[in-house]
Parts: C-alpha cells; sequence; structure tokens
C-alpha cells in the first residue's frame, strides 16, 4: 500500500500553495483530537495502519502510541508537525486506497472472525493441509488461516518465533496470542490465534516491504465475530476537515468541481480532462520505438503544437476519435521504449497504469499505480476497449497500461460519467476505468503503416517496481 496517496499531495500542496484567507481555516490547525467521535478516531487509526506507521489497537481511543503515530506521518511525509490538514488529507487518501484495492471486510464463519481485505487483489482460495490460503497481489502478501487447538496453537506461535533466526516477538493473553517477525526471505509476518467457542482460530499474514501497510491494516482489523463499520461518519469534526480539503481542491484546481463533459467512447464514458494552464494543458504517452510515441487522440485533439515537456515539437502521424488513439513521431529518437503483449488478456489480471496526473500542478514524476482488468469490455460491451480498477486522474489520458511483465495492454482513455451515473442511480461510480486494448492499438498502427518496435526495455517483473528506463518511455504530452 502506497505510503503518499495523490489526495494527500493535492491537499497539502494546495494548502502550502493557497493564497492567506481572511480569517484562519480549521485546516490549518494543529491537530486536536478532542472533538473526534470513536468512529472518526479509529478511521484515523485504520489510516495510520495503512500507512504502516500505527500497530497498536483500533478501539477508537486516542492516546500516546496513535497521537506519536499521526506525528510521525507528519514528520516523514511533509517535514511538519501534525496538523488537521494533515488528519484529513490522511483520511482522504485512506478512502482513495479503500475504493482503489477493493477493501472491505471478509466474515469468515467456520472460524468466527473477520479481517479487512483488499478484495480486488484477492487471489482464489487455495486448500493446504489444515487450512486455507490467498495470496494478493501475485504473492505480494499471503493469507492463511487454521484452526488449531490448544496444544496446536501453542506450537504454531513457538514455531512462528523461531521464524527468521528467532526474530518473532509473542504476545500471550488470556484468549488472543500474538506472534510478530521478519522472515528469512525479508518479509514482514504478522499471526494472531483468538479463541472462539473453545477452539482457536490462527490467521497468518506476510507481506513484501511494499505491502507492510497492508498487512498491518488487515491485522488491525481482525477480530473475532461480526466485522465493525469504518466509514467516515456523516457529519462531525473529521467530516468538517475533510469537506474543507475538498473545497480547497475544487477552488484551486477547477477540474475537480466541474462535470467532465466529453465522451469519446459513448455518452456514458468520460474522457480524462487534459490538465494545465496558461494556454497549455497536458496528458500522458509512452514510446514504442526510438521515434514512435503513442497517446490518446482528445489529449492532442485542437492543438496548434504538440509537444514534449521541454517544448520539442511533434509531429502528429494518424490519430482517430473513435478509438481515442494518436501516434506522433518525435524529433530525436529515445533511447527506451515498451512494447505490446504477446499474451491474451486475461479477466482478473494485475495490470499498471503509468501517466502523469495534475502535472506541474501535483508534481511532475512519473506516477504509477495498480489495479485490476475488472472486464473484457467497454461501455455497451464495446469489445476494442476494457475496463479496469488501477486509480486514474486527470492528465493520466494516453497514458500505457501495462502488465506484469511490462507488456502494454492498453491506452487509458476514459472512465464512467459520474454525472451520468449520479443521475440514473443516485451512486457514484468507483473505480471503473476504461482502455483501448492492445488488439486495437496493434491493428491501428498496422493499418497507417506503423511499426512497434521490438527489443526496447524487454521483459521485467513488475512485483519488484519499474525498471531503469521506464520513466523515460513513459512521458508527459504538452498541448498548446
Amino acid at each position: 500500500m502506497s505510503r503518499i496517496w495523490s489526495s494527500v499531495c493535492l491537499v497539502l500542496l494546495l494548502l502550502s500553495a493557497a493564497p492567506p484567507a481572511s480569517a484562519a481555516r480549521l485546516i490549518e490547525e494543529p491537530f486536536d483530537p478532542a472533538p473526534l467521535s470513536v468512529p472518526e478516531t479509529r478511521l484515523l487509526q485504520l489510516a495510520l495502519a495503512a500507512t504502516g506507521d500505527y500497530s497498536g489497537p483500533t478501539d477508537g481511543v486516542w492516546g500516546d502510541a496513535s497521537a506519536a503515530a499521526l506525528d510521525l506521518y507528519a514528520a516523514r511525509e511533509f517535514g511538519t508537525a501534525a496538523l488537521n490538514a494533515h488528519a484529513a488529507a490522511l483520511v482522504l487518501g485512506f478512502v482513495e486506497e479503500v475504493e482503489a484495492s477493493g477493501w472491505d471486510y471478509r466474515y469468515l464463519p467456520d472460524l468466527g472472525v473477520s479481517l479487512a481485505l483488499p478484495l480486488a487483489r484477492l487471489g482464489a482460495e487455495e486448500s493446504e493441509e489444515g487450512g486455507r490460503r490467498w495470496w494478493i497481489d501475485d504473492g505480494r502478501m499471503t493469507l492463511l488461516v487454521h484452526s488449531f487447538d490448544e496444544a496446536g496453537t501453542q506450537a504454531w506461535h513457538r514455531a512462528a518465533a523461531r521464524a527468521g533466526g528467532g526474530s518473532g516477538r509473542t504476545e500471550t493473553g488470556a484468549d488472543r496470542i500474538e506472534t510478530r517477525g521478519v522472515l528469512r526471505d525479508g518479509r514482514d509476518f504478522f499471526t494472531r490465534s483468538d479463541r472462539v467457542d473453545g477452539e482457536w482460530a490462527t490467521v497468518f499474514l506476510a507481506a513484501e516491504p511494499d505491502q507492510i501497510g497492508a498487512m498491518n491494516l488487515a491485522a488491525q482489523t481482525l477480530a473475532p465475530g461480526q466485522p465493525q463499520p469504518w466509514s467516515l461518519p456523516e457529519d462531525g469534526r473529521l467530516v468538517a476537515l475533510v469537506s474543507e480539503a475538498e473545497a480547497l481542491m475544487a477552488s484551486r484546481v477547477p477540474e475537480l468541481a466541474a462535470p467532465w463533459d466529453t465522451a469519446p467512447v459513448a455518452p456514458r464514458a468520460a474522457a480524462l480532462p487534459r490538465v494545465g494552464n496558461e494556454g497549455t494543458s497536458t496528458g500522458s504517452g509512452f514510446y514504442l520505438g526510438a521515434r514512435i510515441l503513442v497517446t490518446a487522440q482528445h489529449v492532442v485533439e485542437g492543438c496548434a503544437r504538440v509537444t514534449l515537456a521541454d517544448g520539442r515539437d511533434l509531429e502528429l502521424v494518424a490519430g482517430d476519435a473513435d478509438l481515442d488513439v494518436a501516434v506522433l513521431r518525435s524529433p530525436e529518437p529515445a533511447r527506451h521504449w515498451l512494447t505490446l503483449a504477446d499474451s491474451d488478456l486475461r479477466l482478473g489480471q494485475q495490470i499498471h497504469a503509468a501517466g502523469f496526473p495534475y502535472y506541474a500542478i501535483a508534481g511532475t514524476s512519473l506516477n504509477l499505480t495498480s489495479g485490476n482488468v475488472s472486464a473484457l469490455a467497454g461501455v455497451d460491451d464495446d469489445s476494442r476497449f476494457f475496463t479496469f480498477s488501477a486509480p486514474v486522474q486527470p492528465g493520466n489520458s494516453g497514458g500505457p497500461l501495462v502488465d506484469s511483465r511490462g507488456g502494454v495492454r492498453g491506452i487509458v482513455v476514459a472512465r464512467l460519467s459520474e454525472d451520468y451515473i449520479a443521475e440514473t442511480t443516485g451512486s457514484l461510480p468507483q473505480n471503473m476505468n476504461y482502455a483501448l486494448g492492445e488488439a486495437e492499438l496493434a491493428r491501428f498502427l498496422s493499418e497507417h503503416d506503423v511499426a512497434a518496435a521490438r527489443g526496447g526495455i524487454g521483459g521485467y517483473d513488475m512485483a519488484d517496481g519499474a525498471p531503469a528506463g521506464f520513466g523515460e518511455a513513459v512521458i508527459p504530452i504538452v498541448c498548446h
């Protein structure tokens, strides 16, 4: 789970950039937990567990451990003492991550316990001797559950304490045993047994370093019985802080408040708008050869000039508004490029969206988010497109979607129209985004005698992070 979410960065960036108000804003004041209700405080504790800063009880009681966790988070990420703004940004980021990865409670009736899990990233259940296992995100986190008697439980925790050369630390209570440590392969682990109806329900979690926050969140929500809700209360201090932060974002970035009215795919799909100011706007693009760039057609449509970030002009080779794809030619050869995937797209497979959301507003660094292929078609079952859950924002348009081996699976083009769904159903869609599929992209290139080059960066494992050169293969596109 990412330590810094886009909402967190944007709120704090806008707060520092906004002009002084005539009256002090609530979010600028030092953080004060006193006005918070127990559900609000518990939500903050869960959010801090998700960042890896908190491992205490999520009981809604704000004590020294909770305060220290928020101070640590604020100091590390923003170099300052904890403000109300940090609490608001933390909640916004937590909600964003919960929606992106499909976090929700899973009740295990045979064990009598429940815990929260990123269900959108959760693989199929696998049986093993005496228990069940689930893998999350290609094995970067694993969940194992067992039911033991008293002797088996004690033996389990003794073995866990010895794991990793004796790194495990065990805490024992009347009806609960917990052990934490580091395995020999470098993964952190947490295992807990709860006495439920005379038996011991045991849950084991292990995570790669980049998934420790997710493991902490799952661990802190583990409890006997049915789950407790973690939604943001509709009134109270915390929702006021969040509302003020959202109002600040909307006032400084109008695209967050205004409906997006272009629809290159269908009336129910809205193109991710270009982002920019002073007569320019930006999207994303990627190299498929030394001089060949691909982006979305609506990123370059209506532009007097299309350039790289350094001002060098790009030549439009071909475009298709119906497919929302365009090919550009770069003035100088690139050292690195991506390659098209060479296997069929699979429902549920993990993909990664690369691009430049809110370019020059929230920063200029390449952003990479993860999700899954949630449907093998787009709006109205249009098989030229597919639906994916990786979070994307204005400015991501035209960026690539790559699979776990780095093959291009599609181009980010649109997301489900919030206005249409809200008017039709009274609810807001969550992470229903659309991409033009790799097969259609390859067909478009062939029709215009453009050859996607082989080689480039080559194959790699995205579980280890993006390889060297990836940041040169995916670039911002500027419309003048």
